[in-house]
């Protein structure tokens, strides 16, 4: 019996297939319209959804993922600027002894070294890790071993494993790698494995170094060697990044609250100097990974579904006029005794046809966007590695393709199927009439359409003067002729403060002897590229704790970098060449304020806290408040200090040029490998790029929600067009008898764009609404502009407005050139 009935299926789907083939042969600008319309739609939407699916529901490629939780520490005395802090060693390493509830526990940091002897080495992305991280994500090597507690040890930390893309790009997958020496930042290390091809390990920063750079993978592994003295620092520097494995049937809410624990425990045994109210926050890798980035995501999903929406209304509305023209048809098949399903299956079997060939065409637009759109990702969301269209992403597209066929034909199908054989037959009009019912759904679609146009233009609006507001603010410094680069120096050539500060004391006297030249300086961070040295000072008389004293943000820097980025200086000076060797300093004006109220600053003194013993510093100069951490806020206290006072193997350089600062890029690097051929300079690139870096996040939103808007707006405009221009053909004889009887061209061009715009007036104010109900979670992505701006929204509603009338003139205009006897004679 079952046979029998896929059998019959069978049998009557081929001919059906064949009939919908004929009917649009007869049709291709219809069959051609309708099939983009519907790849364009499921084409996006796959593309979308594949992104959203990687980054939020994918699971990390990882036996049992949902174990892994990334570690991060709270200070309750700094939670109102720092929310959550990397790891600190002492304490992880006390978590590891004492926790019960967690398998595995790893610390890391991320670093950048030369690869490679003589001039122009190699720099590659290393990851420094504990033994740990390799039962944290239970991974091994593909070939060889992994490295030891006893190779974690200083000294006997110069063992490397080589990532599966390093091994065989850099030595042609030699499979007598292991045991061979190479030279990584200028010590001999031993390669002991090569890790598999599907290891992937997107690491989080909280707080991030100039030496990284956020678009390249972990290329090889080293043990991470903690010295003796940062271990027994009980409140010393936050600035790891930590990993663990929950044991099985352990929840995240159990081992938060034994870590919790510990770091009570912890607090209660640290001094008076130091103390502080510790706590910890463990959270599944996958939710850290994430980030702010879930409601942007989602968003972008709803858009994408809004305009395959507006797609499959067109759709629907252009099935209705065939559906009309084709009423005769169905009315002599009803008078022939065709029962109800029968004449939906007629009626739906065009479009089945269409969605198929729509979706298949879609798929292939996705695999072709999803690629693509992976250059445009901005980093916070490109953790995964390569993206594909997979099966996942194939069968969303199958059920989209479902989805847009009940979409566009169901109506139109159930309206055909309705039709009433009498009605039909004793009309005496040859020209086919349209049903009550059939206008009023034609009205209600335009206006759904336009109703979701109008939400997605006025959010990209809202998202586009954010954008512009967040670009045109008042940083303080300036980008423009401004040229930036990342130095690193192997640490065997420079392995102390005063080595690396001769190296940039050396180049920065041959750069600036080259022409074109105004003002170059190094820096520990460019702006706009994170946080590293975050501190506290002491002046003289503060008896409080080092806990209870404000953090400030400190930068070492060279001078001739205040001058290069224009921070302008409010009172005091620069430093200068001449001060080499002074504990000079530049505060900023909020640090001014808060430290030194109602006093003058400049010559005031302070100590690091916690290093009295130091030379005070002096304050010589008061510099601007600016946005060198995020654009979005200005910067909290800062603190510049001489280079000749601290100095890192990694330093960022910020040359200002009256030249072109692009012809400038091989100069840079050819000072800097006159200085030392083994120096690596791994990134030149404008300042102004790094500022729009700073925001791709931003604007990848607001480009993607552009390009939904305009298309959404394009069909909408169709869709207006095509429902008036129907409505005028029907109404041709009306409309002649009217101007028969004297009506001027202005009254049928105002009875044309009334019946025409009515809908879109409707469905402009049903989007206004929709958009603000959804206020509250897009105002989360605005910077200073309300999600409510009545400028904002009255562009958008001017806008759709416009692209109506536009659409309603053209058929207004046919409809005022018709001529009575014409129409009349048609009947």
């Amino acid at each position: 019996m079952e046979r029998g009935c896929h059998t019959d299926l069978i049998r009557t789907s081929f001919p059906d297939i064949r009939h919908a083939l004929r009917q649009l042969r007869k049709a291709p600008g219809f069959a051609f319209t309708a099939i983009l319309t519907l790849a364009l739609g499921i084409g996006a939407t796959t593309a979308i959804f594949t992104l959203v699916y990687d980054v939020l529901l994918r699971p990390l490629p990882y036996s049992h993922p949902e174990q892994v939780v990334v570690l991060e520490e709270q200070v309750a005395e700094f939670r109102d600027i720092y929310p959550k802090l990397p790891m600190n060693a002492n304490h992880f390493f006390n978590w590891q002894q004492n926790s019960h509830t967690l398998q595995s526990l790893a610390l890391m940091e991320e670093a950048s070294m030369p690869l490679g002897t003589g001039r122009h080495p190699l720099q590659v992305d290393t990851l420094n890790a504990t033994p740990g991280i390799f039962s944290v994500l239970n991974m091994g090597p593909q070939l060889g071993r992994v490295f030891t507690e006893q190779e974690t040890q200083t000294g006997h930390e110069h063992v490397v494993l080589l990532t599966n893309q390093l091994w065989r790009q850099q030595f042609q997958s030699d499979p007598d790698i292991l045991g061979r020496v190479i030279t990584l930042n200028g010590f001999p290390y031993t390669v002991i494995g090569v890790m598999p091809q599907s290891f992937h390990l997107p690491v989080v920063q909280t707080i991030a170094g100039p030496e990284k750079d956020r678009g390249k993978p972990v290329e090889a592994i080293v043990p991470l060697a903690v010295s003796k003295d940062r271990l027994e620092e009980a409140m010393g520097d936050f600035d790891y990044f930590g990993l663990a494995r929950l044991k099985p049937g352990v929840s995240v809410a159990q081992a938060n609250a034994e870590i919790n624990a510990l770091q009570h425990t912890i607090s209660a045994g640290l001094s008076a100097e130091e103390k502080g109210t510790l706590s910890a926050e463990l959270n599944p890798f996958q939710q850290v990974l994430v980030g702010d980035n879930r409601m942007p995501l989602v968003i972008l999903l709803a858009a994408v579904a809004g305009l395959l929406l507006v797609g499959s209304i067109n759709i629907t509305n252009l099935l209705l006029a065939r559906a009309v023209g084709r009423r005769q048809q169905m009315a002599i098949a009803a008078a022939l005794g065709a029962p109800r399903p029968e004449m939906l299956r007629m009626a739906m079997r065009e479009t089945a046809v269409l969605a198929v060939a729509g979706g298949l065409l879609g798929i292939l637009l996705a695999a072709f966007l999803v690629p693509l759109m992976q250059h445009y990702l901005p980093p916070q969301v490109d953790f995964r590695g390569a993206l594909h269209l997979d099966w996942t992403g194939a069968a969303c597209a199958f059920l989209l393709v479902v989805a847009a066929a009940l979409l566009a034909g169901a109506v139109p199908a159930w309206i055909s199927s309705a039709t009433q054989p009498h009605e039909v037959l004793h009309s005496e009009s040859r020209l086919a009439s349209e049903s009550r019912n059939s206008k009023r759904v034609r009205r209600v679609l335009v206006a759904v359409e336009v109703a979701v146009s109008v939400a997605l233009v006025l959010m990209t609006g809202l998202l586009t003067a954010s954008l512009l507001r967040l670009m045109r603010i008042d940083r303080g410094f300036e980008a423009d002729h401004t040229l930036t680069a990342i130095i690193n120096l192997p640490t065997k050539s420079y392995p102390d403060d005063k080595a690396c500060t001769s190296f940039y004391r050396e180049f920065l006297n041959r750069l600036n002897q080259l022409p074109g030249i105004e003002h170059a300086g190094v820096v520990s961070q460019l702006p706009l590229s994170g946080d590293t040295w975050i501190d506290t000072i002491r002046i003289s008389g503060d008896a409080r704790a080092v806990m209870q004293i404000p953090t400030q943000h400190f930068r070492w820097m060279s001078p001739g970098y205040l001058e290069a980025i224009h921070l302008p200086l409010i009172k005091g000076r620069f430093l200068s060449a001449s001060d080499d060797g002074k504990h000079y300093a530049l505060v900023s004006e909020m640090t001014a304020r808060t430290i030194w109220p109602g006093k003058d600053p400049i010559g005031q003194t302070f100590h690091r806290a916690g290093i009295m013993k130091e030379t005070p510093f002096t304050v010589i100069g008061v510099v601007r408040d600016g946005r060198t951490i995020s654009l979005a806020k200005s910067d909290p206290m800062m603190v510049y200090v001489p280079y000749w006072y601290r100095s890192e193997l990694a330093g960022g350089l910020v040359v200002r040029t009256r030249q072109d600062p692009a012809s400038m890029a091989d100069a840079i690097r050819k000072t800097v490998w006159s200085v030392n051929p083994g120096a690596s300079v791994p990134t030149v690139r404008s300042l102004g790029g790094i500022v729009a870096d700073s925001v791709a996040n931003r604007r990848f939103e607001k480009d993607l929600l552009l390009l939904f808007a305009v298309s959404a707006l394009l069909l909408a405009g169709l869709g207006v067009y095509g429902v008036v221009t129907y409505s005028v053909v029907q109404r041709q004889r009306e409309i002649g008898v009217r101007v028969a009887l004297g009506a001027q061209k202005k009254n049928i061009y105002r009875l044309v764009l009334r019946d025409g715009l009515t809908p879109v007036l409707i469905g402009t104010v049903a989007g206004i609404g929709l958009a603000f109900l959804s206020a509250r979670v897009l105002g989360n992505l605005l910077f200073d502009v309300s999600p409510y701006n009545p400028l904002v929204a009255a562009a958008a509603i001017c806008v759709l407005v416009v692209v109506g009338a536009i659409a309603c003139l053209l058929p207004a205009a046919r409809a005022a050139a018709v001529e009575p006897i014409v129409a009349l004679r048609a009947e």
